[in-house]
């Protein structure tokens, strides 16, 4: 958890205070932050369960980010874990996921796994049930990163 911590130290000042944890399925994404909740006593935000399995046809990815920056104003915690985000890409989604990541960690700090890998100086988002992925070029990140593999 030392890692965690260590990326959190490195972003609690920058414009976005965001970390990802990222990693194909299956690599520890998940137990990483599991772990990590349990031993700073923080819990795990599950957006499915906030947003709903399915974004309804016709929001836009401004309403969604509206949205959950109105429900981190009632957060009282500093850190925002977050693990389970199938609802941003479903098939009504029109949301970039760094995108959104981003905006949501301009005030608190943000931990978030990412299911994807790093290839070619990209960052890559496999989206299982959408025809593409979604991929970022490093440089452009403005965020930490660990990967797990």
């Amino acid at each position: 958890m030392t890692l965690i911590k260590e990326k959190i130290d490195v972003v609690k000042d920058a414009k976005y205070k965001l970390v990802l944890i990222v990693g194909k399925p299956g690599t520890g994404k998940s137990k990483l932050i599991q772990d990590f909740a349990n031993e700073e006593g923080l819990p795990i935000i599950d957006l499915n369960r906030i947003l709903g399995e399915e974004i309804p046809e016709g929001q836009t990815s401004e309403y969604i980010t509206n949205f959950m920056k109105g429900f981190l104003q009632t957060y009282n915690k500093e850190i925002i874990l977050l693990d389970n985000k199938r609802v941003l890409y479903s098939k009504n989604s029109e949301i970039d996921l760094l995108t959104f990541l981003k905006e949501i960690s301009e005030d608190k700090v943000v931990v978030s796994t990412w299911n994807g890998m790093m290839e070619d100086n990209k960052l890559i988002h496999i989206r299982s049930k959408l025809p593409e992925n979604l991929t970022y070029p490093l440089s452009n990140l403005e965020c930490e990163y660990i990967v797990c593999e």
